[in-house]
């Protein structure tokens, strides 16, 4: 039937492409389709079905007559005598053509067999037509493979063909550059010698076939430190897999660690470093292999990229460690400062492995006035010797530093309640950190003690935050009457290690003197202060005790505004915490009493020492409380806050740069009228910034009828720790006041009131 087939007129063969379904079908075709190789047994005895290495074969997926569809393929493969256990068969299917309706599909079996020993299909869709590749070891000599090519339909019922281009088979035998072949059951030992105090050891392979497993081995002995590191180095390409590893423990069943390169990195670097504990010496196993993701496709082999793997087994070299360990709460390395603050002390440590914590417990002892806790973390010189392992986020390196009190010891869920709810005895910020109530319970909930979270530091860009310049804060030390206690963890996330000392410097101090003098009873108070009148004049030079108050914010990395929160500033990164992000000082004025219509201008102005080099260490916000005068409390004479949204947010006063609409400025009014609410001024020793005419800043008739002003003083956009002094200074006076419009034209009036029917109305109304 074949020869006949062969032999048929050309106007014949025509007429047979124009099959019922007509030119409707893409792959009709209009030139001479030879159907041949339709069978197992002719792939075996047809020796136009034998492919020959190195010589290609092209062919229609396409029946001759009428019916075009469904036609398959089969060919032989014969395995020469000297094949052994690592010769390779690559076969590669594929359509020259930039379109066809078939999904190349590319099957290998072995010569009695039914079932693939691997099978491949070109899934295109409407795209361009793509290679099938294939490559598998197969090293019996003397013997054949079958190959069939077909279509993957989308609907197995209706398979396609294509009777106008051919496909492409060609098959290769070649050799697997993996010396260490055959390795996926057996082991390859990776020997260990000495260089100096280290032990090292090195391979290299290939994944050169689909699903391909190399496996290595190599003995270690407890209490060392075992870095292993995996590269394929750049070919100037993407590899077909995704480079990983397992490293398992002896009983070769565990996993100790995993790991896979991102997606389409190149070159791949994956490392780790474990320490080998009592229990797990002996002869770990080191397997190899291409990620496979839960639906991901077998992954596939490639001739191109080797890999090399490098083995270096180390001595612990962390004191600490070296003694009784202290990678848990229970075994801190523990120390006391004694006397009085002014104190200070330090540890040294290095992240030495995956999974290193290194704690540490400071003790304090009884003193009966607040102070501050400092600490910071800074990189010690040190010859490592390996590399900082890779972070899987991408992050040059990833160290952390937390820091603890202990609610308690008893680990009941009395306890754990205590720590999660009662902000008195575990503090937490809410504002400047949202996520705060579900990352202090994660410690609340600590499996060895029931432990409130101080402080946390994060490594983030080294570009913005050089130098572990975050690595650092300052803490609030209550009085005390017994022994305060604060733990300090140290470690690497996202497991990584670097093999490099660090230290890490604490000191204790006395908070300011304005705040000390400011307790009773263990609490803060507020400040009792009188706002005094200047008339029609502005605010009176620097130095008048009657305009100022003064105080200092000796802890906390300050508040954020917008998308600084996410971002980071200052001394603080973006997944930064402190549960108390801002010493505040309260100040409590009394207002005067005026006469109708009562409206008075609030002339506001403050001041923060400069750092010796001239900078600013922090800037202020003032969170303002007024009372409302015209709320009847029922005459208990408590204070009902007013409130700038019907939510009840509070009023707040912070230095922004930015022209903004004033609350007198209409909706209205062009975006050329806006001005800035501030103006910031430098001068030789301090940074100042003033309440701008423009922002017709006053005290409403409500506030001057309740009496009472608090402003909480808290620190902005923290960029150093050094303690410096502030000064607020504010008045009242006349109002109205005026300001220059934006063109410089002649000076506007603030909104006036008026009386209508005897009624004051208008006038100020400064939280609109």
């Amino acid at each position: 039937m074949r020869l006949r087939t062969r032999l048929l007129p050309l106007a014949l063969l025509l007429l047979a492409a124009c099959s019922s379904e007509g030119d409707d079908t893409p792959d009709a075709g209009t030139g001479v389709v030879e159907d041949l190789c339709n069978s197992r047994e002719e792939a075996l005895s047809n020796a136009d079905c034998e492919l020959k290495p190195g010589t290609p074969v092209e062919r229609f997926l396409a029946l001759t007559g009428d019916v075009k569809a469904g036609d398959e393929d089969w060919y032989s493969i014969r395995i020469p005598a000297n094949a052994n256990a690592r010769t390779l068969v690559h076969v590669t299917g594929t359509y020259l053509a930039s379109s066809t309706p078939v999904n190349l599909s590319v099957s290998v079996l072995e010569k009695d067999k039914s079932t693939s020993l691997v099978a491949k299909s070109d899934q295109h869709g409407a795209g361009a037509p793509q290679p099938v590749d294939i490559i598998l070891p197969y090293g019996t000599p003397d013997t054949q493979l079958i190959v069939v090519v077909r279509d993957a339909p989308t609907n197995p019922a209706r398979p396609n063909y294509d009777a106008r281009n051919r496909y492409r088979l060609t098959v290769e035998l070649l050799e697997n550059p993996d010396t260490n072949e055959p390795n996926d059951v057996t082991p390859t030992p990776i020997a260990l010698s000495a260089q100096g105090a280290v032990q090292v050891g090195n391979a290299q392979g290939y994944l050169a076939t689909d699903n391909d497993v190399d496996r290595f081995n190599f003995p270690l002995t407890a209490g060392k430190i075992v870095y292993v590191r995996l590269t394929a180095p750049d070919q100037g390409f993407a590899p077909n897999y995704r480079l990983s590893y397992e490293l398992l423990r002896p009983n070769g069943t565990d996993k100790e660690s995993e790991g896979n390169v991102r997606p389409k990195v190149h070159p791949g670097v994956i490392a780790t470093a474990r320490k080998v504990q009592a229990t797990l010496a002996g002869t770990w196993t080191l397997v190899v292999k291409g990620y496979r993701g839960t639906n991901d496709p077998v992954p596939a082999g490639d001739l191109r990229q080797p890999y090399t793997v490098e083995v270096r087994v180390v001595d612990e070299a962390d004191a600490n460690d070296q003694s009784s360990g202290n990678d848990a709460y229970a075994q801190a390395f523990a120390r006391d400062l004694v006397g009085s603050p002014g104190t200070s002390t330090s540890f040294t440590g290095r992240l030495g492995y995956v999974g290193d914590q290194d704690w540490y417990a400071l003790r304090l002892p009884a003193y009966a006035k607040p102070s501050v806790l400092r600490y910071r973390l800074v990189e010690v010189a040190t010859t490592p010797r390996f590399d900082p392992l890779p972070v899987e986020l991408g992050r040059l390196a990833d160290r952390q530093v937390r820091v603890f009190t202990t609610v308690s010891t008893s680990i009941t869920a009395e306890n754990r309640a205590t720590c999660t709810n009662d902000a008195a005895v575990c503090p937490r910020d809410v504002r400047e950190f949202p996520d705060a109530p579900s990352l202090v319970q994660t410690y609340c909930n600590n499996k060895d003690a029931v432990l409130c979270l101080q402080s946390l530091r994060e490594e983030s860009d080294p570009a913005r935050f050089p130098g572990l310049s975050n690595f650092q804060g300052a803490l609030p030390v209550p009085t005390h009457t017994g022994t305060a206690a604060y733990h300090f963890v140290v470690q690497g996330g996202n497991g990584w290690a670097d093999d490099r000392d660090y230290r890490l410097e604490v000191s204790w101090a006395d908070d300011d003197a304005e705040e000390a003098a400011a307790y009773s009873g263990g609490v803060e108070q507020p400040r009792a202060k009188t706002l005094n009148d200047v008339g029609a004049g502005n605010l009176p030079a620097p130095g008048s005790a009657t305009f100022e108050a003064k105080g200092a914010l000796s802890y906390g990395h300050g508040r954020l505004r917008g998308n600084d929160r996410a971002t980071g500033l200052g001394v603080r990164g973006p997944t930064d915490y402190d549960a108390v992000p801002s010493d505040t000082d309260t100040f409590q004025y009394q207002l005067p009493t005026l006469s109708a219509p009562e409206d008075a201008a609030w002339l506001v102005q403050w001041d923060v020492e400069n750092l010796p080099d001239g900078g600013t260490p922090h800037g202020l916000a003032l969170d303002l409380t007024f009372c409302d005068g015209n709320t009847t409390d029922g005459g208990t004479q408590t204070c009902t806050p007013v409130t700038t949204t019907s939510t009840g947010g509070a009023l707040t006063l912070a230095y922004s740069s930015s022209v903004m609409r004033a609350w007198h400025t209409s909706a209205s009014a062009p975006l050329s009228s806006y001005q800035a609410l501030y103006q910031l001024e430098k001068t030789p020793t301090t940074t100042r910034v003033t309440v701008a005419p423009y922002a017709c800043s006053c005290l409403e008739r409500r506030f001057i009828k309740g009496g009472t002003l608090k402003v909480a003083v808290s620190a902005t956009e923290r960029t150093d720790y050094t303690p410096v002094g502030y000064t607020l200074r504010t008045a009242y006076g006349d109002y109205p006041r005026s300001y220059t419009a934006a063109d410089g034209g002649s000076p506007t009036s603030c909104p006036a009131p008026s009386q209508d029917g005897g009624t004051w109305v208008g006038g100020c109304q400064f939280t609109r």
